[in-house]
């Protein structure tokens, strides 16, 4: 018995921690950019030795983390690029700010749509509580390639993914049916690092750089949290066809202005859309099993008692307070008491913890590892149904973060 508790308390930690569940379903997530717009040119080189107007390119950062906020792995893609053409064929042409009216040069109303050669993210696979992050960066190009600010940038950027997911799982915790939730703006709650030594060099000056840096010369970035089930739920927007989910066309923007740095900076409006193709590979069924056990006499009598044991695999599902947003969790019991959970594929633990039972009382706590947040839980287990029910809280408390319902497999 004290297993079972045991094992419960391992799915309460699971469902806590938002361990994006198998309610998010596997398969593959597509995000394209599908235009760019600009509203207001950023500050240029008055001689557009450069180039007429703003020259941009595009950096996307972006990573695959498992339900618990693990880091699966995470990259950068880098666009071409787009404006003024002229001393420059490498360029792709976009915009209209040179007065030769063909050479292109990106101003205010400029808008321009990249088409497939864009480096878009196609078809990235996710597995069952898998979620993509993905922060897009829209770069002015002055003069030069500013190459030792980029990459160190990009250094940054990228090794700082860890911390990112495991803030951003809390994010999208409940991020099902409405608009806007997987778009964050308070950088900080998602641990985005500083940036302002890095571009330090380049406030007040034309250089090249990324469009989206505040008054005090930090950058604000656009960071998306997006797993299967936030395609498959959002409302108004959604539609489903030849088995994809497919989201309107979603706009960010880069206001260099609304960030208080108004001295002639840039403006810009991305619009992405997103689609999720789910996989609906069916595991082979297994044969069945033929006995070859000869049958028991009639004139005997035989009484067997099943011994029931906590220890082993664990399934159920939790939600919040209410009942809704229902997410289904795993969980392994060992024989020492102890509380832990782990993902399934890479066997990293999240949580680890103890718990008592008593008399089908089960009492406990745990702590997730990631943020070191303590988890308490209490609850029943019924014989009757072979069901644990338990309600779970914030640090001493046992209510306030959820409910979740587990029977042993």
């Amino acid at each position: 018995m004290n297993k079972l508790l045991f094992s419960i308390a391992l799915v309460l930690f699971s469902l806590f921690t938002n361990a994006q569940s198998s309610s998010n379903p596997p398969g593959w997530i597509t995000i394209n950019l599908n235009d760019f717009m600009c509203n207001k040119a950023t500050e240029d080189d008055p001689l557009n030795f450069d180039g007429y107007g703003d020259e941009v390119y595009f950096v996307i950062f972006y990573s695959v983390a498992n339900q618990y906020g693990v880091t699966k792995y995470s990259n950068k893609m880098v666009s071409k690029i787009y404006g003024d053409k002229y001393r420059f064929p490498d360029r792709i042409l976009a915009g209209h700010a040179n007065p030769d009216n063909t050479s292109g040069g990106l101003n205010a109303g400029s808008q321009f749509f990249p088409g497939n050669e864009f480096p878009n993210l196609n078809k990235i696979r996710v597995e069952a509580g898998d979620f993509i992050t993905m922060i897009p960066t829209i770069w002015e190009w002055d003069n030069e390639s500013n190459a030792q600010l980029q990459a160190a940038f990009e250094s940054r950027m990228i090794n700082s993914f860890n911390a990112i997911n495991l803030k951003m799982v809390e994010m999208l915790r409940y991020c099902y049916g409405y608009s806007g939730c997987y778009q964050i703006n308070n950088s900080a709650a998602v641990s985005i690092p500083s940036f302002k030594d890095i571009l330090s060099p380049t406030i007040n000056k034309t250089a090249s750089r990324p469009i989206g840096i505040t008054a005090t010369g930090e950058f604000s970035p656009i960071v998306v949290g997006l797993n299967s089930i936030i395609i498959k739920t959002q409302r108004s927007n959604n539609t489903i066809t030849d088995g994809k989910s497919y989201m309107n066309y979603i706009s960010f923007d880069v206001n260099e202005d609304a960030l208080g740095n108004t001295t002639a900076h840039g403006n810009y409006r991305l619009r992405y859309h997103f689609t999720f193709e789910e996989d609906l590979t069916k595991p082979t069924s297994q044969a069945p099993i033929t006995s070859t056990m000869k049958p028991i006499k009639k004139d005997v009598n035989i009484i067997t008692t099943a011994l029931f044991t906590i220890a082993g695999k664990w399934t159920g599902t939790q939600t919040n307070d209410y009942g809704q947003y229902p997410q289904a969790v795993v969980f392994t019991l060992n024989n020492s008491g102890e509380i832990i959970m782990a993902d399934e594929q890479t066997g990293v633990v999240a949580a680890k913890g103890t718990y008592t039972f008593s008399n089908n009382i089960i009492n406990g706590s745990y702590k997730l590892l990631s943020s070191s947040e303590t988890i308490s839980f209490t609850g029943t287990y019924d014989p009757s149904t072979k069901k644990m029910n338990c309600t779970l809280g914030m640090g001493t408390s046992t209510t306030g973060q959820g409910k979740w319902v587990t029977s042993k497999q």
